[in-house]
């Protein structure tokens, strides 16, 4: 399998996977991906993008839920920075993926 496939099919299921951090479990999920992350960065490992990134795929969850309940929200400030938010974790857990994942 290619290696650049396989980094878009992995980010595009933490993305995917980020709807479970709706609810009183994002108090468990987020704080452990960041300490996950912390571990992995002291290792010098590029497993940490992915951990900090992680949390900040919420943005996209959090612009989606907007954009259903609130008629002309895609036209607000709100919605522009949870879209950039997730779009910068997006960027994260890529760039980690692709360097972390051997050839």
């Amino acid at each position: 399998m290619r290696k650049p496939f396989l980094v878009v099919v992995l980010t595009a299921a933490a993305v995917a996977s980020a709807i479970i951090m709706v609810g009183p479990q994002i108090t468990v999920v987020a704080p452990l991906a960041i300490v996950l992350g912390g571990i992995l960065a002291y290792r010098r490992s590029w497993y940490s993008l992915v951990c900090f990134g992680y949390p900040l795929l919420f943005g996209f969850i959090s612009a989606w839920i907007g954009y259903s309940e609130m008629p002309g929200y895609e036209r607000t400030v709100a919605f522009a920075v949870s879209i950039s938010v997730g779009l910068g974790g997006c960027g994260m857990v890529a760039t980690g993926l692709s360097k972390a994942l051997p050839r």
